[in-house]
């Protein structure tokens, strides 16, 4: 396969795995989400980054995230895959950016933009490492900051 069609694979992958991941996380499942990561599974955010090397950890993670989107009464995550890449048969890297959706109203502020490494694994495609370039008020900021501190 040439590198044209390699790349349209993986970004195809890359949004599929984005609006999966995406959808149960907002919708509240935290063992859907927990299903999407990888252990270990490394966070990043300004200035704030985390290792995480349980489940357990992981799980902590993932359920703060998910109740500050709550807090916030978001109730989607529109993701688009910018541009992603095969690392090798088994990873993908890729670029992307979000932007919420309140209560049926996209959000005015700027999408931020995030970078991810997927894995692939027996089960699926899960998150191996996940940055993100967001405002320091931001949930994702906010979780890490906060797991950061403890």
């Amino acid at each position: 396969m040439d590198k044209e069609l390699m790349d349209q694979d993986a970004r195809h992958i890359a949004q599929d795995f984005l609006d999966r991941q995406g959808a149960v996380t907002i919708s509240g499942d935290v063992d859907a989400t927990l299903d999407w990561c990888d252990i270990p599974c490394t966070l990043e955010s300004a200035g704030q980054r985390v290792i995480v090397t349980e489940q357990a950890e992981m799980r902590s993670i993932c359920s703060t995230f998910i109740d500050r989107l709550r807090s916030r009464r978001l109730t989607h995550m529109v993701r688009r895959c910018l541009v992603a890449s095969y690392q090798d048969a088994d990873t993908i890297s890729a670029t992307y950016e979000t932007r919420y959706v309140r209560d049926g109203h996209l959000l005015t502020e700027d999408p931020y933009a995030g970078f991810v490494v997927l894995k692939r694994r027996e089960t699926g495609w899960k998150i191996s490492n996940m940055q993100f370039d967001v405002s320091s008020d931001s949930p994702a900021n906010v979780t890490l900051r906060d797991r950061h501190s403890d």
